[in-house]
């Protein structure tokens, strides 16, 4: 569970506004997205999941894609607001809950984690990465700003510590932004701090 103070804050800002960093609006992060899906490739993915799905406005572009998506928020109204953007889309559940503590048993060949490593601790990183080593049948791709947060994690040193878990990615920086590719099921043969092989 991301630490109350951030809880608290994301929550804020989604009680301003229900597109609180311009998804549906920002010509960047329209081109983040376009970068984003061509990075995962064209599928189709059986049983894809995207973890801290915000508003859904990128889980919209991901659902032709996947045969069945399953995306997880910790903000109640951002998880209303991407139940709400995914309604239509019977091939999509929105669970309001933390990864990995509330996913429920599923084995996906596609994690999506985008803009949401650096709100965890390093604590809850190694936790998710776990998990993803225990449970990953395809590709993690993280993507995530380069520069300052309001966090104690940027997202460099939040990659990093998912590295650690998962083998070092295949990466595309982008400058403001970097696409990271991981295979957790090649990762999962070699010896990684927290888990016996």
């Amino acid at each position: 569970m991301p630490r109350k103070d951030v809880l608290d804050h994301l929550s804020r800002l989604y009680a301003a506004s229900d597109d609180p960093w311009d998804h549906r609006s920002s010509s960047y992060e329209a081109g983040k997205y376009d970068a984003t899906l061509a990075a995962i490739g064209d599928g189709p993915f059986d049983n894809a999941l995207e973890i801290g799905c915000g508003n859904g406005t990128l889980a919209r572009r991901l659902v032709p894609l996947c045969r069945n998506l399953t995306v997880i928020e910790c903000i109640p109204a951002a998880a209303a607001l991407a139940r709400a953007a995914l309604a239509s889309c019977r091939r999509a559940r929105v669970i309001h809950g933390t990864a990995p503590q509330d996913l429920p048993q599923l084995r996906p060949d596609l994690v999506l984690l985008s803009e949401v490593l650096y709100f965890l601790t390093p604590g809850e990183i190694r936790d998710l990465g776990r998990w993803l080593l225990a449970h990953s049948a395809g590709p993690v791709v993280a993507v995530h700003w380069t520069g300052a947060t309001d966090e104690p994690l940027d997202g460099t040193a939040a990659v990093a510590l998912l590295a650690d878990m998962l083998g070092p990615p295949a990466t595309d920086d982008r400058g403001a932004y970097r696409i990271d590719r991981f295979d957790p099921c090649r990762a999962g043969t070699i010896s990684v701090p927290g888990r016996s092989t």
